[in-house]
């Protein structure tokens, strides 16, 4: 005997994701990164259709793709405020359209500048300082302008500033000890942490810092190069012909990091908080060789070091043509890496992002008594993972060119910057100055960008704003200077935009441009000018 069963017939299961309140599905977006919403969108059309739909979670991928970071509490606005107040931002910066202009004097006699962290300070020998906060529409950040009155500037030889943390570097100008018995002659160098509000000592440094550099032979002429990172303060010293010391310290405490002395010390960067990149001409046998040194401060020393003795790893350059003699070397990057952030006070809602770098790699090149100069464009990551690919431990490893050069870098002919005023990169930014030469009054600036996720976005839409180029041909430099062709392909776009008229007659021109997170200074040495456009 058979009984008969009641079968349930199979009912479409609802994705138990679909059942959750939608405020619980909105909040767990607002908790991902943009990789991940980019990966929820391809999952299913509910997906897609939320993450598009939650302004927490394209705000989220509108600033990776911008390159920054969210300023998480230092921001009052709502996400969906700061993605309006993000895409008009980035819309501004794609078509060079600044917001505001305005003018700056530039101080008289003898003046140091120096720009970093959206302020420009400049100081003179009379012992004054002046400082800009230059402004931001788009963050929110306000213009104003202080003076200091520090008598130690009057015997200054360089400084530097970090506006995050309050921090001017003041380096006296050296005292020269001859040699004396057995002693070596050296320089006595006194370096002073000050408050960049107040100028005075910084509430946060312990002591003034005490250095003797010891010297070959008796020279008092010497350069300095100081770059700041978190509580690390690097600087370079160069006596020509006589010794290059590059040391570190932790400003706060006052304790030694590091001291490298080798005379082929031209240049450094930091390139993480354990990490210094140190650019040099020539190799340890004085052979003109161009190469970056990737050194690890890791483990402090008071032990002086050469240069070769213990380094990560060294990144080798196209090779030269043997009648080309490379003469000198020049880094730059802004801003620092690691713990840099904007000042507490400043209610930023977005800034910067970690690892948003792009290095500027300058080498000048004597060839038959003429000098040329070439730029080498390369992101941080293209040289930390290099270096994060190798085996813990690694020492006075070799990375030739062709393996991180040809599709992690641009290497270009200069085109129009200064070299002396240096501050023409930011981020992943790079911005130029051209002045036409066929006579007429017109100016161009041109704003070179390596931000990779942007470009892919831009190539992905398939389009190209009408003073916006993407450049993915690969670059091909056939000079003599080379031994062989120098072929290089990371993709980036140009901006371009030609300057207003002059407003007046008697108006300056202007011959330098500067570059910061919100702004672009333009400079004339001849009027003592300088022109801030904001962003």
């Amino acid at each position: 005997m058979f009984r008969r069963r009641n079968i349930r017939r199979p009912t479409q299961r609802r994705d138990s994701l679909t059942l959750l309140p939608s405020e619980v599905i909105r909040q767990t977006l607002s908790n991902l990164d943009w990789r991940t919403l980019l990966t929820l969108r391809l999952v299913c059309k509910f997906l897609c259709s939320t993450v598009d739909e939650s302004p927490p979670a394209q705000y989220a991928i509108e600033l990776a793709v911008s390159g920054l970071e969210d300023g998480k509490r230092r921001s009052l606005l709502t996400a969906t405020s700061r993605l309006a107040l993000l895409k008009e931002r980035n819309e501004h910066w794609e078509t060079l359209q600044w917001v505001e202009s305005r003018d700056l004097p530039l101080l008289q006699d003898d003046v140091e500048w120096q720009l970093y962290g959206g302020v420009l300070a400049q100081s003179n020998l009379l012992g004054t300082m002046r400082l800009y906060q230059l402004p931001s529409q788009y963050r929110n950040i306000p213009a104003r302008s202080w003076s200091l009155r520090i008598p130690l500037l009057s015997n200054t030889e360089d400084f530097t500033v970090d506006p995050a943390q309050d921090l001017l570097v003041l380096v006296e100008k050296p005292i020269l000890i001859p040699a004396h018995n057995n002693t070596k002659s050296y320089m006595r160098i006194r370096i002073h942490p000050q408050s960049l509000t107040t100028g005075h000592a910084h509430p946060s440094a312990v002591k003034v810092i005490d250095y003797r550099l010891y010297m070959r032979s008796a020279k008092l002429e010497m350069e300095l190069s100081i770059q700041t990172c978190s509580n690390l303060l690097a600087i370079l010293f160069i006596v020509e012909d006589n010794i290059s010391e590059l040391v570190v310290w932790d400003w706060q405490m006052g304790g030694l990091i590091m001291i490298c002395s080798s005379l082929e010390i031209a240049t450094f960067a930091f390139l993480t908080p354990q990490l210094l990149l140190v650019g040099t001409v020539m190799d340890e046998t004085g052979v003109a060789e161009p190469r970056l040194i990737v050194l690890d401060i890791s483990k402090p020393s008071t032990k002086k070091v050469a240069l070769t003795t213990d380094y990560v790893c060294v990144f080798g350059f196209p090779s030269f043509d043997f009648v080309a003699s490379p003469v000198t070397i020049l880094i730059r990057s802004d801003p620092s890496p690691g713990e840099w952030k904007p000042n507490s006070e400043a209610h930023v809602p977005f800034s910067i992002a970690h690892g948003q770098r792009l290095f500027l790699i300058t080498t000048w090149v004597e060839e038959k008594q003429e000098t040329v100069s070439y730029d080498l464009f390369v992101p941080e990551n293209v040289l930390l993972s290099s270096v994060m690919a190798l085996p813990p431990q690694t020492r006075r490893h070799v990375i030739n060119w062709n393996e991180w050069g040809p599709t992690g870098t641009r290497f270009l002919k200069s085109p129009p910057h200064s070299h002396v005023w240096t501050g023409n990169v930011f981020g992943s930014k790079f911005v130029s100055f051209v002045t036409d030469t066929a006579g007429r009054s017109s100016q161009t600036l041109q704003m070179w960008d390596f931000n990779q996720l942007a470009i892919k976005r831009a190539a992905a839409l398939g389009f190209e704003k009408e003073n916006m180029r993407l450049v993915n041909d690969t670059t091909v430099i056939k000079d003599k200077v080379f031994a062989r062709r120098v072929r290089t392909s990371l993709p980036y776009t140009i901006t371009t935009r030609t300057l207003p008229p002059a407003r007046s007659p008697g108006e300056p021109t202007f011959t330098n441009a500067m570059l910061d997170e919100d702004t672009i200074v333009l400079v004339n040495c001849d009027y003592r000018r300088l022109r801030v456009l904001t962003f």
